[in-house]
């Protein structure tokens, strides 16, 4: 006797579709229930079709013998489930957008001109959407945002509910996993966290491939010396489901016809908008992670790709001071790979482009085949050339690193944007959020400057302290402020923080010794002083000072005169024969930043994963998404606490 082969494969290029259940005798094979129909003399497969009221190819996948024709008794199986109302395939009609609210969780850090720039509203729209505004954003607090969608194709805005799946969204929207997956690259399958907001494109289906195991019925003629046990062993399936398909036939005996139930895999061509939400489930769910890659890192394979395109202009003998710190910073960038590249388990290759200064040159290196393998491009800060790269990564799916702009808003529209340094309203929103936490039970003392012009976090600081009302006071200072002047407005035994109003030398001359004074005569109070990024070019006048007032530094960046620091600028000297001068340190930036990279890549994180967040000797790296649809920013803020004990101590707000 022949054996069957135990596994067959189907194509079929439509869903058949059926609405009723069969007027026809069942039987229970194994764990699922099939009807029967035993044919009738000179019936052809087309007349039994009509005549039980099904499609011809359905009574083919099941009884694939049955396409050289049927005999006289012989038996044609249909599975129930085929028929089972609640197992229907869905109508496939466009959904239906209604003007469902929309809410936004806040998340630390946020800020209002960051969410309404991340769903394209105004200030005024989102305000007047959330009057609670006027009392200032608190992390957890839900926003109302604004309805834009208009048509029933235009991108939308969901809020996901508590038990809510991706494929619940998908139905409900008459849109693809794949479709979400693209617009919403924060999102997985596992990691749907509700009052998360995903943006849709509704009505925007695709014909998939769906796959589902099912039985077939193969006739067999019983030969001599046959039993159930043989030619179940023969075929590779349990004596009991053989039994089952054939409950008439006790024993087995020379030309008596049985049927033989084999595993198949069905594939069917549909399209997403008619399967339900258990067919979407069961057609992603185990293969979510190949989808999200084949959608978002399709270049992906066993190496490291870096490329780094930058205006070296090794041409001119007059370079730019830009193009000399691109030096500096590949030069670092190569000591990094140095001390990582020997204990690499997989190949590491760097491509390295001169842009020359040039757009015609920039477009020339991105038309470059060689290019679309790479895993994360390192752009410069020049906008025409900096904005071709960003559009390039879009296109081709390739992480674009804006290392060296602040002042960027390119994350927000593009998913591919990697912002190494934060953003000024995120970075002010989390040295808000330090005050509110930190802070809560000092006073804040703000020292405003009449002669210049006051800093954006300045004032976002004063306009959070009024909303809140975080206890606070204005001191303006005109003249240099003295020790017995100040101690008028301090209470006995209170917290005070001073928040300065600009980062100006000549400033922190007029406030320095009335603070510094003050902490000597009032022993019984706290005092303490915000400083800003630009106190860090003045520590080696100002660093007594600034230890004397207790003060902390919000930075992006910091480099510290410790032994790591020291060892990676000789070796820097003895490689490239003098010393990196640039502030912020260019080398020890890129330093920092290779380490990231190649660390992150060589042990399989994706560089915007909270696993990949790395301490650099200069610069921290903790990339988030601002949103699920956005581009990453690099969450890190340095404080800089210079204490009245003569030390300096580094942290992270978000250690």
């Amino acid at each position: 006797m022949k054996k069957f082969l135990a596994l067959a494969i189907l194509f079929v290029t439509a869903t058949c579709t059926v609405s009723a259940k069969l007027n026809l005798p069942t039987k229970r094979i194994g764990n699922e229930t099939f009807y029967y129909y035993e044919v009738k003399k000179n019936e052809t497969v087309q007349d039994i079709a009509s005549k039980i009221g099904v499609n011809k190819d359905l009574i083919l996948k099941y009884n694939p013998s049955a396409r050289n024709g049927v005999a006289k008794k012989q038996l044609l199986f249909l599975p129930v489930s085929e028929f089972d109302n609640k197992a229907q395939q869905s109508s496939g009609k466009k959904a239906l957008i209604t003007d469902d609210v929309v809410t936004h969780t806040v998340k630390s850090g946020e800020s209002v001109y960051g969410i309404s720039r991340t769903y394209g509203v105004t200030e005024s729209d989102l305000l007047a959407a959330n009057p609670s505004l006027a009392y200032g954003l608190k992390t957890g607090e839900q926003l109302v945002i604004p309805s834009k969608a208009s048509s029933s194709s235009e991108i939308v805005y969901h809020t996901i509910k508590d038990g809510e799946t991706l494929y619940g969204i998908a139905k409900a929207y008459n849109t693809t996993i794949e479709k979400l997956i693209e617009l919403n690259p924060g999102i997985a399958s596992s990691n749907l966290q509700a009052d998360d907001v995903v943006m849709i494109q509704p009505n925007t289906t695709k014909d998939i491939i769906v796959q589902k195991d099912i039985k077939q019925f193969i006739p067999y003629v019983v030969t001599a010396g046959d039993t159930y046990e043989s030619v179940a062993a023969a075929n590779g399936i349990n004596v009991k489901v053989l039994k089952d398909a054939n409950p008439e036939v006790s024993k087995l005996k020379k030309g008596k016809t049985i049927y033989i139930p084999r595993d198949a895999i069905d594939k069917q061509v549909v399209n997403t908008s008619t399967m339900t939400e258990e067919q979407l489930e069961n057609s992603y769910k185990d293969k979510f992670d190949e989808v999200y890659n084949d959608v978002h890192s399709p270049n992906k394979d066993n190496s490291i790709s870096i490329s780094i395109i930058l205006p070296f202009q090794t041409d001119m003998k007059n370079r730019s001071k830009n193009a000399r710190d691109y030096d500096e910073f590949f030069n670092g960038f190569v000591m990094a790979l140095d001390s990582v590249g020997g204990n690499l388990t997989k190949p590491l290759n760097i491509n390295v482009y001169d842009t020359k200064l040039s757009p015609g040159i920039t477009d020339s290196i991105l038309s470059l085949d060689a290019l679309k393998k790479s895993d994360i491009i390192i752009a410069p800060s020049e906008s025409d050339q900096l904005q071709r790269i960003l559009a390039y990564g879009q296109k081709h799916n390739i992480d674009i690193l804006n290392c060296f702009v602040a002042q960027s808003e390119d994350y927000i529209s593009n998913q591919r944007s990697m912002q190494v340094h934060i953003p000024s309203p995120y970075l002010n929103a989390s040295i808000i959020e330090m005050l509110r936490t930190k802070y809560q039970d000092y006073e804040l003392v703000f020292l405003d400057d009449p002669s210049e012009t006051s800093k954006e976090i300045y004032e976002e600081i004063k306009k959070y302290a009024n909303v809140s009302k975080h206890p606070h006071k204005t001191l303006t200072i005109i003249s240099d402020l003295t020790g017995k002047t100040l101690s008028k407005y301090l209470d006995p035994a209170s917290k005070y923080l001073f928040i300065p109003a600009n980062g100006k030398e000549t400033f922190i001359n007029k406030f320095a010794s009335g603070i510094i004074e003050a902490k000597t005569m009032r022993v019984d109070c706290r005092l303490e002083l915000l400083g800003h990024p630009e106190y860090t070019m003045y520590l080696k006048k100002h660093k007594d000072d600034f230890m004397a007032m207790d003060t902390h530094i919000y930075s992006r960046f910091f480099l510290p005169d410790n032994a790591q620091a020291r060892a990676l600028n000789s070796k820097y000297v003895k490689k490239y024969g003098k010393p990196s001068n640039s502030a912020p340190n260019m080398s020890v930036f890129g330093f920092d930043l290779g380490m990231f990279l190649v660390n992150a890549y060589a042990n399989d994180i994706t560089p915007g994963d909270k696993a990949s967040a790395y301490e650099g000797i200069q610069t921290n790296f903790f990339f988030e998404r601002a949103n699920n649809w956005t581009g990453y920013i690099n969450k890190s803020v340095r404080i800089i606490n210079l204490t009245s004990n003569k030390e300096i101590k580094i942290t992270d707000l978000n250690d």
